[in-house]
């Protein structure tokens, strides 16, 4: 069966669980991000470094850059833990929907071309 595999210049579900979110009803953050670059660190672990741009985050800040490394990965999803850095997050990472957008920002993006949608929706420059 074909694991997920993140593809540069591509958007992404996101969410990020750590101990510094606090909120009662939610225990990460959601974001939509787009692949920069994915480089193995080292082989055979399933270490990387993972830069990517973050969309739900604040304007000057939003390019990401992780050391990560991967605990599981299905057909559907990448659940991967920070390394090398405090505090310790863990990512899961997963196919975008129309619907996740608008559960998590109230969204209504153009269904028939997400990925072209949320580049011109997020209108940024890399």
């Amino acid at each position: 069966m074909p694991k997920l595999t993140l593809q540069k210049n591509t958007w992404y579900a996101c969410e990020i669980i750590g101990d510094e979110f606090k909120s009662e009803t939610d225990l990460c953050s959601y974001s939509p991000i787009k692949i920069l670059s994915l480089t193995p660190l080292k082989t055979g672990q399933r270490i990387y470094r993972l830069q990517f741009y973050h969309a739900n985050y604040p304007q000057g800040v939003q390019i990401k850059d992780y050391p990560l490394q991967t605990i599981e990965r299905g057909k559907q999803y990448l659940l991967a833990q920070s390394i090398k850095s405090a505090p310790i997050r863990y990512v899961q990472i997963y196919p975008i929907t129309a619907e996740w957008l608008s559960n998590h920002f109230q969204l209504v993006p153009d269904q028939s071309d997400l990925q072209s949608w949320l580049n011109r929706h997020f209108n940024q420059t890399f």
